[in-house]
């Protein structure tokens, strides 16, 4: 009897243009697979993908050049790069690492990053597939001395549009200091990717919310959402109250 070999996840490094997304790829292999350099120009300029393991899962991890171009704005073909790999992979379970620098303001483009990315795949997408990775997590142990913060609170204390990706993605928020050898980050993502569901995970559910998916408002938060809902069909319930009564008090 054969043994079935273990999944492959495919593991995406999505982010804007010199947030360390080619470095975490390197830290997250124990390798240097990816090239870095110090540069706000792209360094990267087409999909590359390296295998290795993170504990006893096969992973695949993809690098492409940044979603967000800093000269260019949003990279739609950077983007078709990496909807590409997932094409060509229909049954693997996927995963995407929104890389954000920490100590940056989480800015317009990051935003359209995510916007782009539930356009694409569905509202769901971060709840079942997305991890948030702020690199230069070694400026955070520093900041940390000083105001006497874990990173768990920490990421609670942050508001606005990083907030809002913080819930979208189950509070899956993640440091990681490229420069470390220790191999916290590794340890840390395969906790987080053990949490995800597998299934879940898969293309053929990218596809399913996709085509479940209501309309997304750009930047919409849930109570801006819960409010047009409310506007929507308040008048319709006050309509039907309305005949429901006439119609009882006609046949009593």
């Amino acid at each position: 009897m054969s043994i079935s070999q273990p999944e492959t996840i495919f593991i995406h490094l999505l982010g804007k243009t010199g947030t360390g997304k080619s470095s975490t790829g390197n830290t997250l292999l124990g390798r240097k697979a990816f090239a870095t350099k110090s540069s706000l120009s792209a360094v990267t300029k087409t999909i590359q993908r390296e295998q290795g393991t993170l504990g006893s899962r096969l992973i695949e991890v993809v690098d492409g050049p940044g979603v967000v171009d800093l000269d260019t704005g949003l990279s739609l073909d950077a983007f078709q790069m990496f909807q590409d790999v997932i094409e060509a992979n229909l049954d693997a379970a996927h995963v995407f690492l929104i890389v954000c620098g920490y100590g940056e303001r989480f800015t317009e483009e990051d935003q359209a990053v995510i916007n782009h990315l539930r356009k694409t795949y569905g509202q769901r997408v971060l709840k079942e597939h997305g991890v948030v990775v702020l690199t230069c997590g070694d400026n955070f142990v520093r900041d940390a001395e000083d105001e006497n913060l874990t990173f768990s609170q920490w990421c609670e204390k942050q508001t606005g549009a990083f907030a809002k990706l913080q819930a979208w993605c189950e509070k899956r928020v993640l440091s990681v200091d490229n420069y470390a050898k220790d191999g916290k980050f590794r340890d840390a993502l395969g906790a987080e990717i053990d949490k995800l569901d597998h299934e879940g995970m898969k293309r053929r559910s990218l596809v399913a919310n996709v085509s479940s998916c209501n309309p997304i408002v750009e930047n919409e938060s849930p109570t801006e959402s819960e409010s047009i809902l409310t506007v929507v069909l308040s008048p319709l319930v006050w309509a039907y109250n309305g005949v429901n009564r006439l119609w009882h008090w006609y046949w009593q």
